[in-house]
């Protein structure tokens, strides 16, 4: 008995139509990367206008923006290592290790006093996991 794969029979193009990528792809990890500082921008953008037009205080946009960041890391990865299908713990790894990297250099040249060298350890290492969660749970779900 020959067994093929599922839909139509004598339909060839099912299997490269629907194969997982078989190799990490740095390309489709700087698209994670550019989705997450999309939805970052996004996310500021509300919390600045939340604070305009409402009397909250400006210091909820930093908790804001800091909480929103971990969510957004987790749900670009997410979207990522869906798409990819394989390798969720590394593009996670990746999306998140280079948001951290590229959103504390831009502070450090828009806002010149740097946060310091534990701050930006801690900053990698949480959006280093946040992003791996959010890998591992993209290629498992």
């Amino acid at each position: 008995m020959k067994y093929g794969p599922p839909g139509k029979p004598g339909y060839s193009r099912w299997n490269q139509k629907h194969r997982a990528e078989d190799r990490f792809s740095f390309s489709m990890a700087g698209r994670g990367v550019g989705y997450a500082l999309l939805l970052a921008v996004l996310l500021i953008v509300l919390a600045a206008t939340a604070v305009y037009l409402t009397k909250l205080e400006e210091s909820i946009v930093y908790w804001v923006v800091n909480i929103g960041s971990f969510i957004i890391l987790g749900l670009a990865s997410f979207i990522t290592a869906r798409k990819a299908r394989r390798h969720g713990l590394a593009y996670g790894v990746a999306i998140g290790g280079s948001y951290a990297l590229l959103t504390c250099l831009i502070g450090a040249i828009a806002y010149p006093p740097f946060i310091g060298i534990g701050a930006l350890l801690k900053r990698i290492g949480f959006s280093v996991l946040a992003g791996a969660c959010g890998g591992v749970l993209g290629v498992n779900y």
